[in-house]
């Protein structure tokens, strides 16, 4: 099984625990760095590389977003996080400026 695999059966696993759920919205002023911490959380959790955080825009999906460099739709991601041994779901939402 591959990684993605891997990390889709964990994220169904965690989905039936609710005392594992984080849900998390980042919320500030246009151009303050959102989907930048979002690219650098979805490093943190393996989901792209070191050279891709902070370039790729992961949740900046729609073409203009990606032209005019904003945000204009929501996105969602649900990652997975350990911390102290115990691996959490963490359900992130990267919300417009």
């Amino acid at each position: 099984m591959g990684r993605r695999e891997e990390l889709i059966t964990k994220i169904q696993e965690l989905m039936w625990k609710p005392l594992l759920i984080r849900n998390m919205g980042i919320v500030a002023h246009i151009d303050h760095g959102k989907t930048t911490l979002s690219d650098n959380l979805l490093l943190g959790s393996g989901l792209i590389s070191e050279e891709l955080a902070g370039k790729q825009l992961s949740l900046d999906f729609d073409p203009q977003e990606q032209a005019r460099g904003i945000t204009i739709n929501a996105a969602n991601v649900s990652l997975v996080h350990n911390y102290e041994g115990q691996d959490y779901l963490i359900n992130l939402i990267d919300t417009p400026g």
